[in-house]
């Protein structure tokens, strides 16, 4: 007896101890490993484990700023891949029967994740994972100052460390009866930039300061097990989520446009704060009769509440008048709610061993309702200094939202032999959505109905699937799929989209070779329709279109002609061709007076992705891996802008990655990994012919933005340590 305890303390020390230094880093693949991990059993106990400690250099060349964006690596120590598994083999009351730990990308990483997986067979399983991610992100060609000619860094920027796990607990997870509790956690906080306009009129646009701060945590619990020969399910869960982002400015900020006649911010502070909770309830029921007719049901129910409150605090001074805002207040509050109910019914009805019909029906129902408060306060004073009357504002708004769609889908899959099959389908789609708000002044009283509302449409839509699978030969497989119909969307462009979805893949295993072949086609039609605007330079209504269509081509090749020895080579190509109508006012210093034009918005992909690995074992002590990865798009090609309306788009770039590594088995204990990896990204620079330094400059000047080119090199070292070898290994 007393040995067992000093083994179940020995093994709970070594848990606890991994725990502790398991916090590893990881950059590149794992190390190609000449051994399995260790096989230790004291006492009762049989432990596996391996930790790899080692070193990264790196050397960037080029954009850091943009290479923090991609990849935001450092150097230094790290401890690679670790891995502790302890299994109780002893008999009695016991903790555990097995207790998994492994950690990876903890330290000089950007992600680093840890993971516990803990059973006792048929008490309990208790499964964790927890993930950390450091996002960079300062790219010129995001949002750049209006200013420059030659822009040299990102108005909108991030800094931040990203916190979220789950942790899940069955109970009886063998049993026909168990229950299940969870909590997840969601945090986000760090630095950055942003910007906004100020004040309303003649405003300018100003880079600020912004610090994220926003969390959310998730509790579940349910039951799930069999009665009256049904598996039942019924599962509860509650979210809170809270926002405290802040943005600020304490200092003279002249904005984009640093003319005399411009705005000017001397001091901002802008708190937002959100506060929202859901709560969730989950029910599902499933039963097969007969072996032929399986029955499944699902009703989900959601309710989310938010409370939202900004204040915002400023002083400067107004555009064209010189006039001073030595006080500038907003103060904005919202309450939503969001009832949400969904219903999944599905039959399946096998009534041959080679036939089957299924059908699905879904019913899903939303409303989104709420008001909001606004009052905003300038309190002017002319450059002499004498006070003017208080511009206030104070409005009242309710909107609400209402969405209901039925949808079913009816399949028939027919089995015609072993070398082929088919299954044909149609899909049925009705939909509802209602809009209606109100506002109110209360400064002068009046109430108006909002700008578009109230609205009540339906539509329905139907889409016909077809599906085949056939065997040319015992070892190749080929799958064709077909859509053809028309779909639906909740809030953007309400209109039915047409659309177009066809796919084939061929698999084939002739003697050491295995060989995958796939097309992809989606072609998509979404017409919409504009309203008119009334304002100066007004634009009647209009039809405008999307219309995307992308063919991707996939393959790859993989050679084993050993057990010692793999090859994988591949290559993917996308085409892409989206546009979409838009409607944009173009003023000075294009036009001396400001009007609206019918335009359009194209993005182009035209990339190439090659791949190619290889892996080899020339003897039991030494492995070796190389491989080359390399993207590139050509994007838009030569196509440029030739009116102010138009906007082309694409993101031409040339990205590879080689990598070579070596593991030699040093003892029966230790192995030793070298490796290094490249990186080299090169971007066509962006340039808009129809830029200016504001949108109220009477200067044209055409806007470059630079390359961000760079290389990295990351060569690394590193030791991984066995705790004993495998018996086959010694």
């Amino acid at each position: 007896m007393l040995r067992k305890r000093k083994n179940l303390i020995i093994s709970l020390a070594a848990v606890i101890t991994a725990l502790c230094i398991t916090g590893s880093t990881r950059a590149q693949t794992p190390a190609v490993s000449s051994s399995p991990a260790s096989r230790d059993t004291p006492g009762n106990y049989e432990i596996t484990s391996s930790v790899e400690l080692g070193v990264r250099g790196l050397s960037v060349n080029g954009d850091h700023e943009k290479y923090r964006s991609d990849l935001n690596y450092r150097p230094g120590f790290r401890v690679f891949d670790s891995s502790f598994l302890i299994e109780d083999r002893t008999g009695g009351a016991k903790l555990f029967d097995s207790a998994l730990v492994m950690a990876s990308g903890w330290g000089a990483d950007p992600t680093g994740s840890f993971r516990l997986n803990m059973e006792k067979t048929g008490i309990y399983k208790f499964d964790s994972n927890v993930r950390r991610v450091r996002y960079f992100n300062n790219l010129k060609n995001h949002v750049v100052n209006w200013s420059q000619v030659i822009p040299t860094r990102s108005e909108h920027a991030l800094n931040t460390l990203h916190h979220f796990g789950d942790m899940d607990l069955t109970i009886f997870p063998q049993g026909d009866f168990r229950m299940r509790f969870g909590y997840s956690f969601n945090k986000t906080n760090g630095p950055g930039f942003a910007t906004l306009r100020f004040p309303i009129s003649g405003s300018d646009e100003f880079q600020v300061d912004s610090d994220v701060d926003s969390r959310s945590d998730d509790f579940r619990a349910g039951v799930e097990g069999k009665l009256l020969g049904f598996n039942l399910g019924l599962n509860y869960g509650h979210r809170t989520f809270r926002d405290r982002t802040r943005l600020s400015s304490n200092f003279l900020n002249v904005g984009n446009n640093p003319l005399p006649t411009n705005p000017i911010l001397t001091f901002l502070n802008r708190q937002y704060r959100i506060d929202g909770t859901t709560d969730f309830g989950h029910f599902f029921v499933q039963r097969t009769f007969a072996k032929k007719f399986d029955f499944t049901g699902r009703f989900i129910y959601s309710e989310a509440r938010s409370h939202v409150n900004d204040e915002d605090q400023r002083t400067g001074r107004v555009s064209t008048t010189g006039n001073i805002i030595p006080f500038g207040q907003v103060i904005a509050g919202a309450e939503t709610k969001r009832p949400q109910s969904r219903g999944d019914l599905g039959l399946t009805y096998r009534a041959t061993e080679a036939f089957r019909i299924s059908n699905t029906f879904t019913f899903d129902q939303f409303n989104i309702g709420g008001t909001s408060d606004f009052f905003d306060l300038l309190r002017v004073f002319t450059p002499a200094g004498v006070p003017q009357a208080d511009q206030v504002s104070n409005l009242l708004s309710w909107r609400i939202t209402h969405y209901r769609r039925l949808s079913n889908l009816l399949e028939f899959d027919y089995q015609v032999n072993r070398r082929f099959g088919f299954n044909i389908g149609w899909r049925y789609t009705h939909r509802n959505v209602g809009l209606n708000g109100f506002d109110r002044n209360r400064v002068t009283g009046a109430v108006t109905i909002a700008a578009g509302f109230p609205e009540d449409e339906e539509n329905t839509t139907n889409s016909l699937i077809v599906g085949s699978k056939f065997k040319p030969t015992n070892n190749w497989s080929v799958y064709v799929d077909l859509e053809r119909g028309q779909a639906d969307n909740v809030f953007t462009r309400l209109a039915n989209n047409d659309y177009f979805n066809f796919r084939v893949r061929s698999i084939a295993n002739i003697k050491h070779f295995s060989v995958n072949l796939s097309f992809i086609t989606r072609d998509s039609d979404n017409p919409g329709s504009s309203i008119p605007l009334t304002n100066a330079g007004g634009f009647p209504a209009t039809e405008t279109i999307a219309n995307t269509k992308i063919r991707m081509f996939a393959s790859s090749i993989d050679w084993t002609p050993r057990a010692d020895l793999t090859l994988s080579a591949g290559y993917n190509y996308t085409f892409q061709n989206t546009k979409a109508d838009v409607i944009l006012p173009i003023g000075a210093p294009v036009r001396t007076t400001t009007a609206w034009f019918l335009g359009s918005s194209e993005y182009y992909v035209r990339d190439s992705y090659f791949f190619f690995d290889v892996s080899a074992r020339p003897s039991k002590r030494l492995s070796l891996y190389a491989s080359y990865r390399i993207n590139d798009d050509a994007g838009q090609g030569d196509r440029v802008m030739t009116r102010p309306q138009d906007i082309i788009s694409s993101y031409p770039m040339r990205y590879q990655t080689p990598e070579a590594r070596i593991a030699i088995k040093l003892t029966r204990n230790i192995d030793w990994n070298l490796g290094y990896q490249y990186y080299s990204y090169r971007e066509t620079p962006y340039f808009n012919p129809f830029a200016s330094t504001s949108p109220t400059s009477t200067i044209l000047i055409p806007q470059r933005i630079p390359a961000q080119n760079y290389t990295a090199h990351m060569p690394y070292i590193s030791l991984r340590f066995y705790f004993g070898r495998a018996a086959e290994d010694r």
